[in-house]
């Protein structure tokens, strides 16, 4: 019998990389909607979990803009939390740019306006490490999970398609019945 399981904070008893591993392009996208990499509690595990969703061949460009405005915007190219190393958080910052910069890739996941205004520091001049300039598609995803405090937090269950059992991130066919009084 499978354990329910309700909305709240999500359980990572083997860190958040561990956790990210087992989810998508989605719900990567709504890490680096909300990664506070200059958060007082940031650890290296969120830098590690950051770094291997850079590496993802099908992480989405949005995600990786996303990715790399925030650690820029948190100094990381610098320095970094003290939970963190200096040189991980700038050879983080330096691999995703190079990445970002040789793909010709579209971004496919829409930002929100306020975002799209943090990625647009990117092609500026000013920016510490620029980029060419890029159109992106401002809306919202739908999400099973939303980060806060780096952390996250299953929103509700998607529901089972017919003939499927419920469970987090999507649906398990049911065992077969079987026939009463057969063995």
């Amino acid at each position: 019998m499978r354990k329910s399981v309700e909305p709240g904070a999500v359980a990572l008893p083997d860190g958040l990389k561990a956790w990210m591993q087992g989810q998508g392009p989605k719900v990567w996208h709504a890490f680096a909607q909300s990664v506070e990499f200059d958060a007082p509690d940031a650890t290296i595990d969120l830098l590690i979990a950051a770094h291997w969703i850079a590496q993802q061949p099908d992480m989405d460009r949005a995600t990786g803009l996303l990715l790399l405005a925030r650690a820029l915007k948190a100094g990381l190219h610098i320095y970094a939390p003290p939970a963190m190393d200096d040189r991980a958080a700038r050879a983080f910052c330096i691999h995703l740019h190079q990445r970002l910069a040789l793909s010709s890739t579209e971004a496919r996941l829409p930002v929100t306006p306020e975002d799209q205004a943090t990625i647009a520091r990117l092609f500026t001049a000013e920016a510490p490490l620029t980029l060419p300039h890029m159109a992106l598609k401002t809306g919202t995803l739908p999400q099973a999970y939303r980060f806060q405090a780096n952390r996250p937090y299953l929103i509700h269950r998607r529901p089972a398609p017919r003939g499927l059992a419920p469970c987090i991130g999507g649906a398990f066919p049911l065992a077969p019945s079987r026939p009463k009084g057969g063995a």
